[in-house]
């Protein structure tokens, strides 16, 4: 649960104080993710005009002048005129401008809110390109695009380009923004995520220059997804023995190279590897069926942030589902739950939970490295306690759907698995 504190702050404003800049100062303690701030006053026939913003221990974050009533400033989105980034502990404080104050003064009413990080599910575009490759839209539009959709995070993935970056540098107020790039090779392509220019050179055409390129961006700090490696038209040539953190198992509409994907992700995991399973639109232009948000990626994260949002992708806490109102599985084992490991001890019992939403006549699938545990039909949602076999490696989930209207069975919905590990390993 979130904790929200309030802040009331009042202020009376004489007309000796018109022409100045005043203060009020209230105390900012640690895990705080964002700040919003409103104010009133009261203005007859406009003869108060008050100006207000906004000051960190460190500098000015935002100045609206009289232009705003509200505003807000947090880890990855800010409203218009104000600065994202982290937010220091101390002493903040709200500006206000006296500009015009009437004979008989002016009361002023802030009310400051002060949100902690918290776990959530945020929802996310993981894969998208625009007018800075060979996409058709442009940045603005893009985000746009996401916004319509429900999103709450995209990833700027044109091919080989770092421009696109550079073009959105200013924080949304509804977005937040992954920097990215997809290295786009005749050998395969591959998205690096979380750096403005994690891409030193695309002329990729064996293993050994893979390895150089993908060490370098790892280096600068940069998350890797294998796109599409089993797509016919660009598959991954270049081996999987190479720094990489993901597979992209789900690109775009369901189709039979996702389930290519998903079907070799799922030797990996029995093999007892743990690869993280990642999706995304791979979307240029407006078509029918590809569009940003399918998949969606759903990530656990903290907080509204890239750097949240990037570290709950690197645990595995991703679960991809066809829309921002499609189905969703959760999945847990106490207090772990996907992409987490949890020990288990054969002596002992222990609950396997699942919680479904927004199924549709959904065959929900639950997977070990044995196959297929178990099977059900959920109509709409709910939620599903199963006894857990502690000599299993994971425990993941997967939602298939009939299309009556096709003839074809798609996926809907899969997770990150939970792992299981013995007291010994």
């Amino acid at each position: 649960m979130q904790i929200v504190l309030e802040l009331p702050l009042n202020r009376r404003i004489t007309k000796k104080e018109e022409q100045t800049y005043l203060e009020l100062p209230f105390a900012v303690g640690a895990a705080v993710e964002r700040i919003e701030v409103k104010y009133t006053y009261e203005s007859r026939n406009g003869a108060a005009v008050i100006d207000i913003g906004l000051r960190s221990p460190g500098r000015i974050i935002g100045w609206s002048g009289g232009a705003r009533e509200s505003f807000f400033t947090a880890l990855g989105k800010a409203t218009p005129g104000y600065l994202a980034g982290p937010i220091a502990a101390g002493e903040w404080k709200v500006m206000l401008g006296a500009y015009r104050v009437p004979e008989g003064g002016c009361e002023v009413h802030v009310e400051v809110k002060l949100f902690h990080k918290h776990p959530r599910w945020i929802r996310g575009d993981l894969h998208m390109h625009s007018v800075h490759s060979d996409g058709a839209y442009t940045i603005g539009e893009a985000m746009r695009s996401c916004k319509d959709k429900g999103l709450e995070f995209m990833a700027l993935t044109d091919h080989n380009n770092a421009s696109q970056n550079i073009a959105a540098l200013a924080a949304d107020d509804q977005l937040v923004l992954i920097p990215g790039v997809e290295l786009t090779s005749y050998k395969g392509h591959c998205n690096l995520l979380g750096h403005p220019d994690a891409l030193d050179d695309f002329r990729i055409l064996t293993p050994e220059q893979a390895r150089r390129e993908l060490q370098q961006a790892t280096d600068k700090g940069a998350f890797i997804s294998l796109n599409h490696p089993f797509c016919a038209n660009c598959p991954w040539e270049l081996g999987f023995d190479l720094p990489f953190d993901a597979v992209e198992v789900w690109n775009g509409p369901w189709r039979p190279i996702n389930r290519a994907a998903l079907n070799w992700w799922q030797e990996q995991l029995v093999s007892g590897q743990k690869i993280i399973a990642v999706g995304g639109s791979d979307t240029h232009r407006v078509e029918p069926h590809a569009q940003h948000g399918t998949p969606t990626a759903y990530v656990r994260s903290e907080a509204e942030s890239q750097e949240e949002i990037l570290r709950g992708i690197r645990a595995g806490h991703v679960v991809l589902s066809s829309g921002t109102c499609g189905t969703f599985i959760d999945l847990s084992i106490g207090a772990a739950g996907v992409g987490d490991t949890v020990i288990v001890d054969s002596r002992q019992e222990y609950e396997l939970v699942v919680q479904v939403a927004g199924a549709a006549g959904d065959l929900v699938q639950l997977w070990s490295d044995r196959g297929i545990e178990q099977e059900w039909s959920v109509e709409s949602g709910g939620e599903y306690t199963l006894p857990v076999l502690t000599d299993r490696l994971f425990y993941r989930a997967e939602a298939i759907r009939h299309l009556t209207e096709m003839n074809i069975t798609v996926t809907v919905c899969l997770t990150n698995p939970v792992y299981l590990r013995k007291p010994e390993q």
